[in-house]
């Protein structure tokens, strides 16, 4: 999946589903009209994004895994 990740110039730190449009200090969702998903990100993780080479495109994997319990009598196992 690709995502945009981008470093406000106050240090906060988000992840885009779409390209973000840079303002004077911050980065917020395109004028495209879609619905644009916003995620925030702790801000010392991904030292190398910075707010002067944001928004940067990376490709995330996500692996979906079913959990399976046992139920035993008296509860969850």
């Amino acid at each position: 999946m690709k995502v945009w990740i981008a470093r406000d110039a106050d240090g906060g730190l988000f992840m885009y589903d779409k390209k973000p449009k840079r303002t004077s200090s911050f980065f917020m969702k395109n004028d495209s009209g879609e619905t644009a998903g916003i995620w925030p990100i702790p801000e010392n993780h991904l030292p190398d994004v910075t707010w002067e080479n944001s928004p940067q495109e990376f490709y995330i994997e996500i692996n979906c895994y079913k959990l399976i319990t046992k139920v035993k009598k008296g509860g969850v196992n």
